[in-house]
């Protein structure tokens, strides 16, 4: 059983219903798809958001498409049930075509030309191979890994992506985990070619997947 990982991109920009308003409002920040099922013509998801969520709960009242929600304001999760979203839509025609798995959790990044979401599917090796040649117009793919799939794997490569890997044995190797810190994003971001920023990103998202797992383990 393989499976492959890489960062979605559609052409129009329109990721999920709510993207356009929280691009618009600052304040909040879509995060992680942690769960997202398909019913009839409506999508049911469980994400998590950052930043203020009594505004996001005043978008989500105020988008069309969203038919019910509720709001956890102390872990940032929402529940949404919508009824419009043209990505979402081609995602699971995608998917029910290549008779493919989606392993969630789906990330929403800026890592590529324009905000995508990076996500992990799973089937046949013949269905990997012919999913990253079929992507339909419209959607730029950038594939990041193949490989034999492993459930809750966690191993390094299991847990970041190539490119966070880049970042992260760049970041040991200058010193920036050691104290005091001898290299600074700037100085990461030449090593591997990347804009500063990305690279913030990126050693935020590699600790939020390391570190847990880490003190998971230290509790067991």
């Amino acid at each position: 059983m393989r499976f492959a990982s890489g960062v979605l991109v559609w052409n129009d920009g329109a990721l999920h219903p709510l993207e356009t308003a929280i691009e618009d409002t600052p304040a909040v920040t879509i995060d992680t798809t942690h769960q997202i099922n398909r019913i009839g013509e409506q999508f049911v998801e469980l994400s998590a958001f950052s930043g203020d969520m009594e505004m996001l709960e005043r978008l989500l009242a105020a988008e069309e498409s969203v038919q019910d929600f509720a709001v956890t304001r102390e872990t940032g999760l929402a529940y949404m049930v919508y009824s419009q979203s043209p990505s979402m839509t081609s995602l699971f025609y995608i998917l029910t075509a290549y008779s493919l798995v989606l392993a969630p959790p789906i990330e929403y990044t800026d890592e590529y030309t324009d905000r995508g979401i990076r996500l992990t599917v799973v089937g046949t090796d013949s269905a990997i191979t012919q999913i990253t040649a079929d992507i339909p117009p419209g959607i730029d793919l950038y594939p990041e890994r193949v490989g034999e799939y492993v459930p809750g794997g966690g191993q390094l490569e299991d847990l970041l992506t190539e490119r966070q890997r880049d970042v992260f044995e760049a970041a040991v190797k200058l010193g920036y985990y050691e104290v005091p810190r001898e290299a600074t994003h700037e100085e990461i971001a030449e090593a591997v070619e990347r804009a500063p920023a990305t690279v913030s990103e990126q050693l935020q998202r590699i600790e939020a997947n390391l570190l847990p797992r880490y003190l998971d383990k230290e509790a067991i």
